[in-house]
């Protein structure tokens, strides 16, 4: 009994210990001085809308100077929350590390369409179909949609296709459309530009030969993808394909080629 009572007395005093010095450990950590910044920009491609230098004067907006400043003096979830106003950042992370080193990490929005309004106004849709502006300092290479569209700018803010401002225009058709040609090798690679037209349907302009495919609406678009993806399997390396003006998808189970 007396032997029971000592070995759990150990554990409690050696777990007690393990405590102590957890939270001297981690008062010490949080009165230490902050040595250096670190930012950390994550995006698929060398350059793009983000810099350092643009991340480090929203950080020293907030702070003039880090450095020497105790690790508890930095409030990093502020800091979280100001960077997350960039509308070209889609989430980031603040962190110290045991050296003292505060460590900024931020995921870029990767675009993957560039809409234009017929006002000449642009902004970018991403993979989630959110809306961001564009920047005055990189332009990134993604199919391009314009024609008869019409939509607000926006000015250093995001937005949703679901927002009032957004949800009646034809941005979610042109949005959905460009999920499917993304998401097939051949046709992402065949597609760069999306076209509204005056009747407000859609048109693509193929990199492949002078023809414009006439797409219509969005009803049977599975099926209408498929046979523009058979015709341009058969076509792509034909001589033929130079003669068409237009590769007439709109109507159901065939497609009318119109030549020039």
């Amino acid at each position: 009994m007396v032997k029971r009572i000592l070995t759990i007395s150990f554990w409690i005093l050696t777990f007690a210990g393990v405590l102590v010095l957890v939270l001297l450990a981690r008062q010490h950590y949080r009165n230490s001085p902050v040595s250096d910044l670190e930012i950390q920009i994550s995006r698929g491609q060398q350059v793009g809308f983000l810099s350092e230098e643009m991340i480090s004067k929203v950080i020293y907006s907030l702070s003039d100077s880090l450095k020497g400043k105790r690790i508890k003096d930095i409030r990093m979830a502020i800091l979280e929350s100001k960077l997350q106003e960039n509308p070209w950042i889609l989430d980031v992370d603040v962190s110290a590390s045991l050296t003292g080193v505060l460590q900024v990490v931020v995921k870029e929005r990767k675009p993957v369409l560039r809409a234009y309004n017929r006002k000449n106004q642009s902004l970018y849709l991403d993979e989630d179909g959110v809306l961001f502006p564009i920047s005055q300092y990189y332009a990134a290479r993604v199919p391009i949609v314009n024609g008869y569209l019409s939509f607000p700018a926006l000015e250093n803010k995001t937005a949703t296709l679901l927002d009032s401002a957004y949800r009646n225009t034809e941005l979610r058709m042109v949005y959905l459309l460009n999920e499917k040609l993304r998401n097939d090798e051949f046709l992402g690679s065949l597609i760069d530009q999306i076209y509204i037209n005056s009747l407000g349907e859609l048109e693509l302009s193929p990199k492949l030969g002078p023809a414009t495919i006439l797409i219509g609406d969005l009803n049977h678009l599975d099926e209408k993808l498929l046979h523009l993806k058979a015709f341009y399997v058969q076509k792509g390396l034909s001589s033929e394909l130079a003669e068409y003006r237009l590769v007439n998808l709109k109507y159901r189970n065939q497609i009318v080629c119109t030549k020039r």
